[in-house]
């Protein structure tokens, strides 16, 4: 079962963890990236920045062993990448990591310099699901940074929705989180509400595009109102999945769910025990 919430440092994350890490510019990235980068070396992990640390003043010593990738380089033509181009990278790093024999990859993407600036928050949401079932999938470590003075507070929180784990948001997180449990499977756990519904929405269609037919298991889902409810509904009719199985659901959600009469509804939703 993979852990969910809020990190306190980037030391001694585990295989398998994808980390949102929104960066506080009065802090700078030296500090923790170095702590990442040493525990990598302490474990035998083959790591790569994507992206340079953004701070003029580590020594070499803090990147250690790493191998660091100018961002251009990704796409191989000087142009700025895409967020397939970065993807592909560490599917094909995490796929060489194992036979070269490292313990797991560890990933420190700076998306400061890798999202282009009128980027939208669903290609992101999309991006970081990929990401996320591919860490969970393998033997990897993945850690986002998001710098808190290049992108809005409301981009920050969506963003962070789609990642298990965060640090340096500044307060207890968003209001729910959905991560990859499995082949076809996402967990959903947390507040879904009015405040949320776009990110859950985005989050939806984006794993609808992965797979034709998706489980959500909400065993860990505090509550989602109506307006999270008819994201789930809109997502479902409005992308190519054939069906959504929800999972897990308590008796308050599944009370709501037949009070709006969604139950009834001609939409591929199923709720299941």
């Amino acid at each position: 079962m993979r852990k969910s919430g809020v990190m306190p440092t980037l030391d001694l994350v585990e295989v398998g963890e994808h980390v949102c890490w929104i960066v506080d510019p009065l802090q700078g990235y030296t500090a923790a990236t170095s702590a990442f980068l040493a525990d990598g070396e302490l474990f035998g992990d083959k790591m790569i920045i994507v992206g340079s640390p953004l701070d003029p003043h580590a020594s070499p010593r803090a990147l250690r062993d790493a191998m660091v990738v100018d961002p251009r380089s990704v796409r191989g033509d000087g142009s700025a990448p895409d967020m397939s181009s970065v993807f592909g990278l560490v599917r094909r790093e995490a796929d060489r990591a194992g036979r070269q024999g490292y313990r797991a990859l560890r990933v420190l993407a700076v998306m400061d310099q890798l999202v282009p600036p009128d980027v939208g928050t669903d290609v992101l949401i999309d991006h970081e699901l990929r990401m996320d079932e591919l860490v969970a999938d393998n033997a990897a470590i993945m850690v986002c940074a998001y710098g808190r003075d290049r992108f809005g507070a409301a981009t920050l929180d969506h963003v962070a929705c789609v990642h298990p784990r965060e640090l340096g948001n500044g307060h207890s997180g968003p209001s729910f989180r959905m991560f990859n449990s499995g082949p076809d499977s996402w967990t959903v756990c947390g507040v879904v509400d009015s405040d949320g519904a776009a990110a859950f929405g985005a989050a939806l269609a984006a794993a609808a595009a992965l797979s034709p037919a998706l489980r959500l298991r909400l065993d860990d889902l505090e509550l989602m109102d109506a307006a999270g409810m008819r994201a789930l509904v809109e997502a479902a009719a409005g992308t190519s999945v054939r069906r959504i199985t929800v999972e897990g659901a308590n008796p308050t959600v599944r009370s709501c769910w037949e009070m709006l009469g969604y139950s009834t509804c001609e939409v591929p939703v199923e709720l299941t025990p």
